[in-house]
């Protein structure tokens, strides 16, 4: 194979692997592709001057919105059942976090994270 035809064969891989939706390591295990090849090949092509696609942060693109039904602004409906009061209520910032004893270990470990990666 040229040079030539595999720079383009590495630039092709590397432009599926970046529009994938992947990580360069995710899409490299699933293509068996070893991941320090993989970064060579970027940096030669940089190196020519090629445009080579940046890679993309899936982190970001994969984060999901839950809603948070809020009682504040005004009384839950009359019907609703009575929650009991929390176990653990943390407020920072204008922001009240209740933990009630119903809670399953998913629900605080998910909220422990999200805190942690505010603080």
């Amino acid at each position: 194979m040229s040079t030539a035809s595999n720079d383009d064969h590495w630039l092709k891989l590397i432009t599926q692997c970046r529009s994938s939706g992947l990580t360069d390591r995710q899409w490299c295990i699933e293509n068996g592709i070893s991941v320090s090849t993989f970064y060579y090949h970027v940096r030669a092509l940089r190196k020519k001057a090629c445009e080579v696609p940046e890679a993309t942060d899936t982190i970001m693109q994969k984060q999901e919105v839950v809603q948070i039904p809020l009682w504040g602004t005004e009384p839950p409906p009359s019907d609703a059942v009575s929650i009991p009061a929390p176990s653990i209520c943390l407020e920072m910032q204008g922001i009240r976090i209740e933990i009630h004893e119903q809670a399953g270990a998913d629900v605080i470990r998910n909220t422990l994270l999200a805190l942690r990666q505010l603080c």
